[in-house]
């Protein structure tokens, strides 16, 4: 028998991958109110899916509903879950962010009288970094205190850039790991503290990030410097007869490169280079691709009974566009030219840099928002290439119509980090027991 937990606001089961993957713990229920994301979780776990109306307090199972018509009677060793958090969001601007002072942003409160009914020995929480700011910080305060008054002791407590543990994507979640306070009377905080910064601490992923050429052809870098090279020369003189600010920027970075994918990739990030630290960093980036069962296989070469590997119909108007936009410049590449557009947002037409971490894979939006690749002749990211990015596995598939497997992917804590929180929660727990 494992150990046990609950998830809540499950999604596509990015933050529970790790617990399950472990095979270390046995899932009491979960709970979601969208049913293709909650099929998409279920299908992936071989467990049963059921209507909230027709719950009868049995376990492995996946409930969809309202979680305000949730009852839970079973205690568990960890629970875990990240409220919706629209109204949390720095992306919808300072005076859109209610936080508490809406119902979507007192779904936490429902996150929390489930953690009291169940009495979990580890709690993690995990949200937008917009919640940290929201009303001013006390949306964030007034949570900290609701867990402390419930006995327990955060013991990690921050805004985790998520490429710094492996993904290939800048992306930043407010992860809140809670233990028992009276769990804690028996080890000592520097044993905690040591676990946790084994698992969630890589300072070598903070410097040398994984890639995503590296996430979509399934190597490491030194095995790519063929590919980087025939990608980077499509994209000599695409920015011939512009002139914009773009074009005099991409043209002094275009002649500055070096070809040499080692090279570029430590000046491209800002890297100050160690060749015995670099060799190591490199030695993580398999470790990861391993870990996650892309090594070897290039995406481009695998099948996927979901379809989620299809493209997009190509729009001539994009496709001639995109011609012009090079590695991670945007829509603003194109200003003063028949291909311009009006955009607000960084990532309107964006493109991926083969050698920096990708922007932050988004759930919604079109006109521009749903990523581009990095290859030339490329238009729009498949959801694939998306998962990727995100760190699903290969062999999670997903369920519904696409735009409905975008949001899935787009609003899911990466895998990878799940893959790591894991790790420590379940030390921590090893180490609590024994005592």
């Amino acid at each position: 028998m494992g150990r046990k937990m609950i998830s809540l606001f499950t999604g596509a089961g990015g933050l529970d991958w790790g617990f399950h993957n472990s095979g270390n713990y046995d899932l009491i229920v979960s709970n979601e109110i969208l049913k293709p994301h909650l099929k998409t979780y279920t299908n992936n776990n071989k467990l049963s899916l059921v209507d909230i109306d027709n719950y009868k307090n049995e376990t492995e199972v996946g409930v969809c509903g309202d979680i305000h018509n949730l009852t839970v009677l079973h205690e568990t060793d960890v629970i875990m879950g990240g409220p919706p958090c629209q109204d949390f969001s720095v992306l919808r601007g300072d005076n859109k962010r209610a936080g508490f002072t809406v119902t979507r942003g007192k779904l936490y409160e429902q996150y929390l009288r489930i953690l009291k009914d169940s009495h979990p020995k580890v709690f993690v929480f995990e949200n937008v970094v917009g919640m940290v700011s929201a009303n001013k910080g006390l949306a964030y305060q007034a949570i900290q205190e609701d867990f402390t008054n419930e006995g327990y002791k955060l013991i990690f407590n921050q805004i985790l850039d998520i490429s710094s543990i492996g993904a290939p994507q800048s992306r930043k979640r407010l992860i809140i790991i809670g233990l028992k306070e009276d769990l804690i009377n028996s080890i000592k905080q520097e044993e905690i503290d040591n676990i946790i910064n084994k698992y969630l601490d890589n300072d070598l992923l903070k410097r040398y990030p994984l890639t995503p050429i590296e996430t979509f052809e399934g190597k490491i870098l030194t095995d790519l410097n063929e590919t980087y090279v025939n990608i980077m020369r499509e994209f000599e003189g695409c920015m011939d007869g512009i002139d914009n600010e773009s074009s005099k920027k991409w043209h002094l970075e275009y002649n500055s490169l070096t070809m040499n994918i080692v090279k570029d990739y430590v000046a491209i990030n800002k890297i100050e280079y160690n060749e015995n630290e670099f060799n190591q960093a490199m030695k993580e980036h398999k470790n990861i691709l391993k870990i996650l069962g892309y090594y070897g296989k290039k995406i481009d070469e695998q099948q996927f009974m979901d379809d989620s590997n299809r493209l997009g119909r190509r729009n001539r108007k994009v496709t001639e566009r995109m011609y012009h936009i090079p590695p991670f410049y945007n829509f603003k590449a194109v200003e003063n030219t028949e291909w311009k557009v009006k955009g607000l947002m960084s990532n309107i037409y964006k493109r991926l840099h083969p050698l920096k971490p990708s922007p932050t894979v988004i759930a919604y939006g079109g006109g521009g928002t749903g990523g581009y690749h990095y290859e030339y002749n490329r238009q729009g990211l498949s959801n694939r290439e998306r998962a990727r990015l995100q760190t699903f596995p290969d062999n999670y598939l997903f369920n519904g119509k696409s735009t409905e497997v975008r949001a899935q992917i787009g609003e899911a804590v990466p895998p990878i980090a799940s893959y790591w929180i894991e790790k420590a929660v379940n030390e921590i727990l090893d180490l609590v027991d024994t005592k």
